[in-house]
């Protein structure tokens, strides 16, 4: 997928950027309080803010589908 990007970008002449990181690296240093002040003043839906927080604490969260189904998903940070 990467190289059809970068081959498309070529085509029409545009700048192709890509940046690749390590989430595991990346969330094992994360200040919650921090980070939960950041999406508070950048206008993140609390819904939102509430599942972050329970998977980065808990390691896992329930989501609810448009079919109003719920189910559990374990999620891994680390």
């Amino acid at each position: 997928m990467l190289r059809v990007m970068s081959e498309h970008t070529l085509d029409v002449d545009e700048e192709f950027c890509a940046c690749f990181i390590d989430w595991q690296k990346a969330f094992d240093h994360i200040n919650l309080t921090k980070l939960t002040q950041i999406l508070m003043v950048t206008g993140i839906d609390w819904r939102e803010r509430r599942m972050i927080s329970k998977l980065y604490v808990d390691q896992n969260v329930k989501l609810k589908g448009q079919g109003g189904d719920k189910k559990s998903e374990g999620w891994k940070t680390s």
